[in-house]
């Protein structure tokens, strides 16, 4: 049986935020069009599963910012879809309760007080400014996805997901790839869309061709023990 510590409490309450944000969005996507409230709902979702692992694994504090960014960003999608439903009310008020788990000092406890020995802030930020492909997407494009943006936004998270786990393709899709086809699908959108796709690619890309993003893909071997020599009898 688990006991209920704050970042239990925590991580469920995004979770359920993220449930009836998913529920509210699906039903009552309007003024999102169909593809694009499912983008939102796994760009969120991506981040929601993050912040968890994050907050119940390792309790890193940048897990909880992130699940609060993440419910903040629920929030006002749901809020954009109106208030006349129902779902849309029932879904605003688990996310201000989620919200107030994870603000709350009762998490601060719970959560490493120094800074790990990981990568840099940058290599760390990379994976997860690039996850963000599908949210960007659905918001850009939310009358109506175009091929670019919809390749754009699946190419952004399979990069991420090579170069976390430390594959060089992942850093030079994140490098050359998504940047050009952000610049592609740009051209498809009206001005407002196309300003933040394109940015997105932009950052994606500064943040890739760091020295940190760099380092962080190197695999430093340890020096190898030295031969041991076993003497002969005479």
């Amino acid at each position: 049986m688990h006991r209920v510590t704050a970042p239990n409490v925590a991580s469920a309450l995004l979770a359920a935020s993220s449930v009836s944000f998913s529920v509210a969005l699906i039903v009552g996507p309007d003024p999102f069009a169909t593809g694009s409230a499912l983008l939102l709902v796994t760009g969120v979702w991506l981040y929601t599963l993050i912040a968890i692992a994050g907050i119940l694994l390792v309790g890193a504090p940048w897990a909880r910012w992130l699940g609060l960014g993440t419910t903040i960003a629920a929030l006002v999608f749901t809020a954009i879809t109106g208030f006349e439903s129902g779902l849309a009310i029932v879904a605003i008020g688990i996310g201000l309760a989620a919200v107030a788990g994870l603000a709350g000092p009762w998490l601060t406890l719970w959560l490493r007080q120094q800074a790990g020995t990981g990568p840099e802030p940058k290599a760390t930020a990379l994976p997860l400014v690039a996850l963000g492909a599908p949210v960007v997407a659905g918001i850009a494009a939310w009358h109506g996805l175009t091929v670019g943006v919809a390749i754009a936004a699946v190419l952004g998270p399979v990069a991420a997901w090579g170069y976390a786990r430390s594959d060089g393709w992942g850093l030079w899709v994140l490098r050359i790839a998504y940047p050009l086809t952000t610049a592609i699908a740009a051209f498809q959108l009206e001005a407002p869309g196309a300003a933040l796709v394109f940015a997105h690619g932009l950052a994606v890309a500064v943040l890739a061709w760091s020295k940190a993003a760099s380092r962080a893909q190197r695999s430093i071997a340890g020096p190898l023990p030295a031969p041991r020599y076993r003497r002969s009898k005479p």
